[in-house]
């Protein structure tokens, strides 16, 4: 019954969407336009929270709820489990483009009226175009016949907490940009938009979309580095690249509505990037949807669906750019910034940051070009983008910790030097200070340093100076990209990662620690006696991290924070095989021995502790869960 309800309001939206578009293109009566966009809404929601009621009491009649959950997994991933698959996913991507085609509709008065209804019927195309695509290819409430007692769970690397609210808070990110990308186009559409402030309705959309795929990116970041083991937070993986692209569009767009709104320039280059970072977007969900590329962050492996994206892709950014072509003249202008000016500054890091975002882009989509074309795959990794990027990014940085101090119009050199000159000297003393500290030199740490220092300095002297010209969020904003480039430099330049092939009794060195690799099984193996001296050292060795595991587990849940991770099973797996030779002494670290046994009692790693080493019996507690 509940599915059937909420199929039924699926296809309940897609009417309301066509009756918007109909409506709004008419221009008809408010009412049915009101009509419209609340039963849109309306309709959407239901549908979706019909999909998290199915998850939530496990109703397996439901294929996605088959494929995607558990009677046992907790409430906060029965819940995740809705948009962590391709079907559900497509379902919350529907209701924020209601969601937000609702704030469009809420903008409407009498004197802007032909240019909201013009938007909303944009929005309503588009919404059109996700809900058929849901419907025909990717419908969440397909039945099961028959119904199993049980489903197949949910996959083990997406049970994360961060990961729980990673994709909601990307989708709000790039569907935000959809009406950025709705307003761009009605007013290229309307002969008279020039009188309307479309600029004004177009920012607080901006600001939303780019503060949410922020966070978005940044807990996608956060779950690379403590789950995936990647060794880091960001790996250039080409799903990655499709939410950062719109991510560097969107800043540039949010900096050039401030020239917008202030000097009345850049209009036709704001209209520009509005399109494009909303097809940027899209090409994102294609990347994820289509098959064509093998990830973690990966939904569908059906090549229908990749097709039906690509001809909505080839649709909306036909018509949208060659609208811009034949209409973005009259929103030229003739204004000339000067370089030492807020305007100038913005200009020449918008350049950048599209500079970066067409980089990006080449490194994303040529192996896929290369792969259709030629049969032949290759792939583009770390080195591309670290030696194409990085360079393009410097003067982008430095760009931004002076631009914000700067005035409107041309300005004075010695001015502007006298206002950066505190920086200068903050940036010079910290720089000296950290590699006293470290007494580790090299370009790319000298580099990052200051320039991590640049902003933050520039940013804490505006942020002690209390002027009003000077934007809180602006500050904040920017004081974390300062934070940002200092952690990264911290990463680069201060770890030591050392790669080398053991063989039984070799040793190795990484800075002050010494690795040895000795089997206490290799008599069994027929290869002679363990070295003694190498057991004793190896028994003094685990002392030290047995300890370090204790006082690990007295501060936090688990080793790696308050949440269970790769961490845990790792050095868990590792402790098993000393703990079945009766290596370890689990009464003098009572603490590490209680969170050996909560790991230990998880289902997932009764595999392991059910190996057995030929001709040699375990301790007595090793399979005892509670010992």
């Amino acid at each position: 019954m509940v599915p059937s309800l909420g199929n039924l309001a699926l296809y309940l939206s897609l009417f309301f969407a066509i009756s918007q578009f109909i409506v709004s293109r008419k221009n008809k009566n408010l009412k049915f336009i009101s009509l419209s966009v609340i039963g849109l809404l309306i309709s959407s929601l239901i549908s979706f929270f019909l999909l998290m009621y199915s998850h939530v009491v496990s109703d397996f009649s439901v294929l996605n709820v088959f494929q995607n959950s558990h009677t046992t997994k907790p409430l906060l991933y029965k819940i995740s489990g809705v948009w962590g698959n391709h079907e559900g996913s497509m379902l919350l991507w529907i209701l924020v483009l209601t969601l937000f085609n609702y704030f469009i509709f809420k903008l409407f008065n009498k004197k802007n009226s032909v240019f909201i209804l013009k938007t909303l019927e944009i929005q309503a195309f588009i919404t059109i175009g996700f809900i058929l695509f849901t419907v025909l290819t990717s419908n969440p409430f397909e039945r099961m016949i028959p119904a199993q007692a049980n489903g197949l769970g949910f996959n083990p690397i997406l049970q994360d907490p961060a990961l729980a609210i990673h994709p909601p808070l990307l989708y709000i990110g790039y569907v935000g940009f959809s009406a950025a990308f709705s307003i761009s186009v009605a007013t290229l559409s309307l002969n008279n938009s020039e009188k309307i402030p479309w600029y004004n309705y177009m920012k607080p959309f901006v600001a939303t979309a780019w503060t949410f795929l922020t966070i978005g990116i940044a807990l996608g970041a956060v779950w690379a580095y403590y789950e995936l083991g990647w060794g880091g937070w960001w790996f250039w993986d080409p799903v990655e690249n499709a939410s950062f692209m719109p991510w560097l569009l969107g800043t540039a767009l949010l900096h050039s509505l401030i020239i917008v709104e202030k000097r009345k320039s850049l209009q036709a280059w704001v209209l520009l990037l509005s399109i494009l970072a909303f097809l940027l977007s899209v090409v994102g969900t294609f990347l994820v949807r289509s098959g064509i590329l093998t990830s973690v962050h990966t939904f569908a492996l059906d090549p229908s669906r990749g097709i039906y994206i690509l001809i909505f892709i080839a649709l909306i950014g036909g018509y949208s750019l060659i609208l811009f072509g034949l209409k973005s003249k009259r929103y030229f202008d003739n204004n000339y910034f000067t370089f030492f000016s807020k305007e100038g500054s913005i200009l020449v890091n918008n350049i950048l940051m599209v500079v970066v975002c067409a980089t990006v882009f080449l490194g994303t989509i040529y192996p896929l070009l290369v792969e259709a074309f030629t049969n032949s795959k290759i792939s583009v990794g770390e080195p591309y983008y670290n030696s194409t990027v990085i360079p393009i990014m410097i003067p982008a940085i430095l760009v931004m910790g002076i631009g914000p101090m700067l005035g409107w119009g041309k300005e004075d050199k010695s001015k502007v030097f006298k206002k950066i000159f505190p920086s200068i000297l903050i940036t010079a003393v910290m720089t000296i200070l950290i590699f006293l500290i470290y007494q580790s030199y090299s370009v790319i740490g000298i580099v990052g340093i200051v320039l991590s220092f640049w902003i933050i300095s520039n940013n804490l002297i505006m942020l002690i100076k209390k002027n009003k010209k000077y934007s809180i969020s602006m500050i904040i904003a920017h004081l974390g990209v300062g934070l940002l480039i200092l952690g990264i430099t911290g990463s680069s330049v201060w770890q030591e990662e050392k790669i080398t092939r053991m063989k039984i009794g070799s040793e190795t060195k990484i800075e002050k620690y010494n690795i040895v690799f000795e089997k206490i099984v290799k008599g069994f193996m027929g290869k002679g006696q363990p070295n003694s001296n190498v057991l004793r050292a190896g028994r003094k060795n685990l002392k030290v991290h047995l300890e370090y595991i204790d006082w690990l587990s007295k501060q936090r849940d688990w080793l790696a924070g308050k949440k269970f991770s790769i961490a845990d099973i790792s050095a868990a797996a590792n402790f098993s095989i000393l703990d079945y030779l009766g290596e370890v002494s689990w009464r003098d670290y009572p603490d590490a021995k209680e969170w050996y046994v909560r790991v230990k009692s998880r289902p997932s790693f009764r595999d392991i502790l059910l190996d057995k080493v030929p001709g040699m019996l375990p301790v007595k507690h090793y399979n005892n869960l509670d010992f």
